[in-house]
């Protein structure tokens, strides 16, 4: 699917590359969104297809293969946090220890319904939406959040159903959601057990998104959308576009 990649290459190249990728900020703009398939951790560039991991060192500028490992299948979504990678698939949330950058080891699947699953990551939380569709058999509209402070046993703490939701995104106590035809919203989850909805943005398309402090970017249906957010007034202005032709995205 050539928007898929397209998309997050748009994404990339609108949030700037970071140089500390042990960052949080880094760790998003590295990465290019929750609905990516690729990562950067240090001098590693992680990519998943359906089924694999594959791992290329990137220190000397070049794609150098070191290594493949496979997961199992489904594998949609892949998100860095030092020490950790966390996939997303059709049926499961998967955590990986890069521990050894060049041979990521499997620590757990968190089994969940059926269903699409972008994952991010802040602290010692995962935020992980789940969407019933064509590409991902029949499952849930949800956004879940879960304890991942032991890495070997997460926990869910809430589900919360969406419409829609694709991509997504968190920074500080805010988060991103992507609810494709039905836009993006924007939630305090300061606490966690009652999200609150602070903004929807219904006006267009939105598929994937990257947020920083202050900032964020959103892919739409014919564009990528800068917003800029006030956390005094928590009000959200859109900034710029890039206009951009989308193909196939479900």
């Amino acid at each position: 699917m050539r928007s898929r990649y397209y998309v997050v290459f748009v994404m990339v190249c609108a949030m700037g590359c970071a140089s500390d990728a042990s960052s949080d900020m880094a760790s998003q703009s590295g990465q290019g969104g929750s609905m990516s398939i690729f990562a950067i951790s240090g001098e590693r560039l992680y990519a998943v297809d359906d089924l694999s991991i594959h791992v290329y060192n990137i220190a000397d500028g070049k794609f150098t293969r070191e290594n493949t490992t496979e997961v199992g299948f489904g594998i949609e979504t892949i998100f860095a946090r030092d020490p950790y990678l966390y996939l997303g698939a059709r049926d499961a949330m998967y955590i990986y220890s890069i521990a050894d950058p060049a041979a990521p080891a499997f620590i757990f699947r968190y089994q969940h319904i059926v269903s699409c699953d972008p994952v991010v990551v802040q602290g010692n939380r995962a935020y992980v939406t789940l969407r019933e569709g064509n590409a991902c058999n029949v499952g849930a509209n949800a956004l879940e959040i879960i304890d991942i402070s032991d890495p070997y046993n997460p926990s869910l703490i809430a589900n919360y159903p969406m419409q829609s939701p694709h991509g997504l995104s968190i920074t500080g106590k805010y988060l991103f959601v992507c609810e494709g035809q039905f836009g993006f919203k924007l939630f305090d989850v300061s606490n966690e057990l009652e999200i609150s909805l602070i903004k929807h943005v219904d006006n267009h398309f939105a598929y994937d998104v990257i947020a920083r402090p202050g900032h964020a970017i959103v892919t739409g249906d014919d564009g990528v959308f800068q917003y800029g957010f006030s956390v005094e007034t928590e009000e959200l202005t859109l900034l710029s576009t890039i206009d951009i032709e989308r193909e196939g995205v479900q």
